[in-house]
């Protein structure tokens, strides 16, 4: 195996970020979250055919400027959830210790990262942002409030995991969790991937970090709801399987 080339080396935290039609914020967002980050830190802006405004030109611009910024071009994807991970793959493959994931329109705050980065210096496998514990907060509809709480005590009761949190995407993975999640992959294509990433990383060493979430005034679609029911089922299901199994 080749040693690590010095340019890996120094790479620290790597923020993941799919973003879509962010031309308007995208210049508030960026040096927001430059300026939590040291000079061996990265962001790595993943864009495919969903985004149809300049968003990926604003992108280049910022690449052009600083160097800890990476556009990330996938025409490939087919889903939101393809984003995301061709995100993760981009920032392991530059051998990032620590590996964020967020939103890239500031439902999520930038300036709540450097508590992630302290999970990680703390020993944590995984930091999972938490709206709802001491000194998290939700914003947002009401009904949108209701599933994400109501998913996250189904889950907890289905699965046996503990979070108070089990539908977030906002949080962090030491380098050997995200080799984990990219090997084992997820089913969803939608945002209960979320649920299933926390669900394959319950048994690791993990923290739940408090954070601010802003939510759009998007309604969560029918089809969504309806995928995240079948898998928590099948989970469910081969849980019981596993459990049942007679020991080797």
């Amino acid at each position: 195996m080749n040693a690590p080339t010095p340019a890996r080396a120094k790479l620290r935290l790597a923020v993941i970020t799919p973003l879509a039609n962010e031309e308007t914020g995208i210049d508030e967002w960026m040096p927001r979250v430059l300026a939590q980050l040291g000079e061996g830190d990265r962001v790595f802006c993943v864009l495919d055919n969903v985004s149809r405004d300049r968003t990926r030109d604003k992108v280049a611009e910022w690449a052009q400027r600083d160097q800890r910024v990476s556009l990330v071009w996938a025409p490939e994807n087919r889903c939101v959830v393809d984003a995301y991970f061709r995100g993760y793959q981009a920032a392991y493959d530059a051998g990032a210790e620590w590996i964020l994931e967020m939103d890239g329109g500031l439902s999520h705050l930038p300036e709540e990262i450097p508590a992630f980065i302290a999970a990680m210096q703390n020993g944590a496998d995984f930091a999972a942002g938490c709206r709802f514990t001491r000194g998290g907060g939700y914003a947002g509809p009401w009904s949108r409030y209701l599933v994400s709480k109501g998913g996250t005590w189904l889950t907890n009761l289905l699965l046996g995991t503990r979070m108070a949190d089990m539908t977030s995407g906002f949080e962090c993975f030491s380098r050997r969790a995200m080799a984990e999640v990219l090997a084992r992959r997820v089913r969803s294509k939608a945002h209960f991937f979320q649920t299933e990433i926390r669900f394959m990383l319950h048994d690791w060493k993990w923290v739940e970090v408090p954070i601010h979430y802003t939510n759009p005034s998007k309604r969560l679609g029918g089809d969504s709801l309806k995928e995240a029911l079948r898998i928590l089922g099948q989970l469910r299901r081969e849980l019981r399987q596993k459990s049942n199994r007679p020991p080797k």
